[in-house]
């Protein structure tokens, strides 16, 4: 029909928007019902009833302090805790994220409070849930990986910075901030004006929380802040309480603010919702690692599931006049830590907390409020970043610039501002090292496909003589073991040697007796020239991992004039420089190792790259790049060393070549049928060397 307007989006643009979406909700559901299948399981019931208890020991306490911290009534932390954190570990993506309210977040629910109350607070909450369900169905939860590091770093520590400025000032027991403390510094009279019981109350749990760190599944928080409280409660003293709790769950109602001030409410609540979101997707990624580094296998987190389960549970908190709730990584490390398994442990913290809402009111009222800010002032110490700053400023200054605008406009209540310069500051970095972060993507895809390095043609001096080219590569064990070795006639290889597979060799290349050189796994393997493996050497290398030599791959690539020394193991994908040393019993192992380095005995070096020219001391092992970094420099007297090595062994190797030819020739002579054998060419065979094996060049 003429008068029938197009549609704005054609049939195809509008599938390539729905496919995405609907593959990316389906991967949610599915994300959802195998950590309900593992949670229903009895498998792991015993750990995670006993992470439960534990996480639930740490988070009270905690939720008491940040909601004084936040302007909020002690009860509005237990109640997020207790709803959101229940709602969130049986609706999110990331099974062993604990939920609750956090310290970053303090400061702007802060502000909140002051300026609409804690009905606003509610309110606010109920946004931030309804913005993190539209960023889950989205499918926005991978994006807080563009917010730069830095900036984070800068929130956290002004995020500490004002709670600190909050809680000394309440451990002291009075009034005062602290750059009203600085300004008096000069009039001693202030000291009559602290409460010490307040003092001792504050610093004897900061004292109990930071020198029993290293005890995870100790409950440092609750015992000291209970010991407190019934010391000061038997003696009688003086101190500021939480004061009086309710003893029931508060019934859900919709917060009601007026008219005028939603706008302003909105503006406000954005950011918050922003870095509520970003946090708790941070929060969940660092649960991956602690669960990776703890060798325990549990599922991966979901992103856009986490942000969903995350913005239930604020809308859940929101209707139950509580305050806005994210994963958080203190408490989501204890439970990792505490033997977590399944979102079981993290729904019994939470029912732990909805416990003592209804059966411990009265004895959580009585608490003092300095004990709560000496766990506070613990907590904003760990959220100050000074050595990321350092760092910063060392390394990469506009990106340390980012982090200081954040930090200020966090402290100075100025945060969107802060946060909008940090996040444009961090653009900038990334825009001017474009080519490095595309290097980086590179690099990792490499090693997602199983490449540990890829060299140029600078770094392959030793292959230039040797150009052939390896055909396609088969991944049956057979090809592998059939493939023919390529040896130049000056190399020798000991008749009680092992060389399997395809392996390249360089002249005068020596392989002593009792050496396993097996490309039969990871294949194939190059030895330059004038290199010597001596006895009980190992080189072996796992499939499929490479390293990238001037547009070559190979499992091993070993350079010209390297020493090898006896029972020493190079397990690729590896790569040794030219005139390198290996020491005794070394071992080598999907590491990088320059040109002229000197690797001494017992050595260790596991899954790092060691520059040009570095030694590594006997027996030190080095698998960081911080190891890497403290490494000195090798000496001339190293270098010579290997000089003579290669020297000796080159020789060596033609010796026992002519011997073995000289010995064949006598035997060849002896049989021979002929009248005059006494007069047969002996002589030759010290004039040339070969070897026996494989294909000649």
């Amino acid at each position: 029909m003429a008068g029938r307007k197009s549609p704005i989006l054609s049939d195809d643009a509008r599938n390539e928007i729905v496919a995405p979406l609907v593959a990316g909700w389906r991967k949610m559901g599915t994300n959802l019902v195998a950590n309900w299948r593992d949670t229903l399981s009895p498998r792991y019931l015993g750990v995670d009833i006993m992470a439960g208890v534990t996480v639930a020991a740490v988070a009270l306490p905690l939720n008491l302090a940040l909601a004084v911290a936040s302007g909020m009534p002690p009860q509005a932390g237990l109640v997020a805790g207790a709803i959101g954190g229940g709602i969130a570990a049986l609706m999110g993506g990331t099974p062993l994220q604990a939920t609750g309210p956090a310290a970053a977040l303090s400061s702007m629910v802060l502000l909140l409070a002051q300026k609409f109350g804690p009905v606003g607070v509610a309110a606010a909450a109920l946004i931030i849930g309804f913005i993190q369900l539209f960023l889950g169905l989205g499918l926005a939860g991978r994006a807080a990986r563009f917010v730069p590091e830095a900036v984070l770093a800068g929130f956290t520590t002004g995020v500490g910075l004002k709670l600190l400025d909050a809680q000394v000032p309440e451990i002291l027991g009075f009034d005062y901030k602290v750059l009203d403390l600085a300004r008096m510094m000069h009039r001693p009279a202030w000291l009559h004006e602290v409460s010490w019981h307040a003092v001792v109350c504050g610093l004897f749990v900061a004292f109990v929380v930071t020198s029993t760190r290293q005890y995870k599944r100790f409950p440092a928080a609750i015992v000291s802040i209970a010991v407190v409280t019934f010391i000061a409660s038997y003696v009688g003293w003086s101190l500021e309480r939480v004061g009086a709790l309710p003893t029931s769950l508060p019934h859900p109602t919709l917060p009601i603010v007026a008219d005028d001030k939603w706008l302003d409410l909105i503006l406000m609540t954005l950011p918050l919702a922003l870095l509520a979101s970003v946090e708790s997707l941070l929060s969940a990624s660092a649960v991956d690692r602690m669960v990776h580094q703890a060798g325990v296998k549990t599922r991966p987190h979901e992103p856009n599931m986490e942000l969903f389960g995350q913005g239930l549970a604020n809308i859940a908190v929101g209707l139950m006049s509580g305050m806005p709730v994210t994963g958080v990584v203190v408490r989501s490390g204890v439970n990792v830590q505490s033997g977590g398994r399944t979102k079981r442990s993290a729904f019994l913290h939470a029912a732990l907390l909805a416990i003592s809402v209804l059966y411990l009111s009265s004895v959580l009222s009585v608490i003092p409020l300095a004990a709560l800010a000496g766990l506070l002032c613990v907590i904003g110490f760990r959220l100050i970043e000074l050595t990321e700053l350092v760092h910063l400023v060392k390394r990469e200054r506009i990106l340390a610039l980012a982090f200081l605008v954040t930090m200020v406009g966090t402290v100075s209540g100025h945060l969107m501002l802060g946060l909008v310069g940090g996040l444009l500051l961090g653009g900038l970095h990334h825009y001017l090292h474009r080519h490095e972060n595309a290097e980086a993507k590179q690099v990792a895809a490499n090693r997602a496909r199983g490449v540990r390095a890829v060299l140029g043609k600078e770094d392959a001096d030793a292959r230039r003589p040797h150009m052939e080219t390896e055909g396609p590569k088969a991944h049956a064990w057979i090809p592998h073991v059939r493939a023919r070795q390529h040896v130049p006639r000056s190399a020798f290889i000991h008749d009680k040697a092992s060389v399997i597979g395809r392996v390249v060799m360089g002249e005068h290349v020596h392989i002593a007796a009792g050496s396993s050189v097996r490309a039969d796994e990871g294949t194939p393997f190059f030895i330059g020239p004038n290199t010597n493996l001596q006895d009980g050497v190992v080189v072996h290398a796992l499939k499929e991992r490479k390293v990238v030599v001037s547009g070559e791959e190979w499992a091993v690539y070993i350079g010209k004039n390297v020493s090898i020394a006896h029972d020493a193991l190079i397990h690729g994908p590896c790569y040794i420089g030219d005139d390198t040393f290996i020491g005794f019993k070394s071992i080598v192992h999907d590491s990088v190792v320059g040109a002229h380095c000197f690797i001494g005995h017992g050595a260790l070096v596991v899954g790092v790259e060691i520059p040009d020219g570095k030694l590594v001391p006997h027996g030190r092992v080095v698998e960081t790049a911080d190891a890497v970094a403290a490494l000195p420099d090798a000496t001339h007297a190293h270098h010579e060393f290997n000089e003579d090595v290669v020297d000796v062994n080159r020789g060596l190797a033609a010796a026992y070549g002519h011997v073995e030819r000289g010995e064949q020739e006598v035997e060849r002579v002896r049989t021979a049928p002929t009248p005059d054998r006494e007069h047969a060419p002996f002589a030759e065979a010290w004039t040339s060397t070969s070897s026996r094996r494989g294909d000649r060049f």
